[in-house]
């Protein structure tokens, strides 16, 4: 069985994890998969927005216990290897692409499965989730972008709280310390899911690339620096067709028809 369901609706491609009976523990093989799937989508042309979702009753409940019971056994270089490459990948994956990516958070998101909802763009929620940066509780620190990610999203008390303490909270919780964008009930999530991305994928793409580099820059950079770099993004989506049909849509009073051009 594979460890990662793919399929298409329209221009959003919804990216499954698929080990249900595991919580959808993430594997290697599972990271890599899903690392691989993730920068396929970003080079697709047909494809301008990502769902991020898991099978059954889970997210992603983090790291798969019996990897993770090998890490001890392995060498520097090769948990160097395994980190960076493997598990890292699909976090930079997603943060380095142009098109924006939302987490379907179906149920428990712990660990590694907590930092993969952290990256998305956009994290709506089911009201059976959950989230735990849980990696105290073995010993360990977050690696897949947490302690950079977590506090930018919900202040640096609460993530502190989270890091340290590994405590795990829902998704009213989540939504109230702006950890997530929406709760919606289970039945609705990948509705509501396949609602956002699909108006994200009619919009303008090249000028939602800009924003979402923009917002990626912002995170580590200066006022002052980004006022000069949104100068040059402006000028790039002022050059593009979908900004032509967005000012005679809003002078005719009509919605924009965006191609990504």
């Amino acid at each position: 069985m594979s460890h990662l369901l793919e399929r298409d609706v329209d221009a959003v491609r919804i990216l499954t994890l698929n080990r249900p009976e595991a919580l959808n523990a993430l594997t290697m093989e599972g990271a890599r998969a899903l690392g691989e799937r993730l920068e396929a989508a970003a080079a697709d042309p047909t494809v301008r927005a990502i769902v991020l979702t898991g099978a059954g009753q889970a997210f992603s409940a983090g790291g798969d216990s019996k990897f993770l019971l090998e890490l001890p056994s392995m060498g520097p270089e090769r948990l160097r290897e395994v980190v960076y490459a493997t598990f890292q990948r699909p976090v930079r994956a997603i943060r380095s692409m142009e098109k924006p990516v939302v987490a379907a958070v179906n149920g428990p998101a712990v660990g590694a499965g907590c930092e993969l909802a952290v990256a998305a763009d956009f994290r709506l929620a089911s009201e059976r989730a959950r989230f735990g940066e849980v990696w105290i509780k073995l010993g360990c620190v977050p690696a897949l972008g947490g302690m950079y990610l977590l506090p930018r999203l919900v202040g640096v008390t609460k993530a502190t709280e989270m890091i340290l303490t590994g405590e795990i909270i829902d998704a009213a919780e989540a939504y109230r310390v702006g950890l997530v964008n929406r709760v919606v009930a289970a039945d609705r999530l990948m509705d509501a899911a396949l609602e956002l991305a699909g108006s994200l994928a009619r919009g303008p793409a090249r000028a939602l690339a800009a924003a979402k580099a923009a917002i990626n820059r912002g995170l580590a950079s200066d006022l002052w620096t980004e006022l000069e770099a949104t100068v040059t993004a402006q000028l790039r989506c002022f050059a593009t067709r979908d900004f032509a049909e967005g000012v005679r849509a809003l002078a005719e009073r009509r919605p924009a028809r965006f191609t990504g051009e």
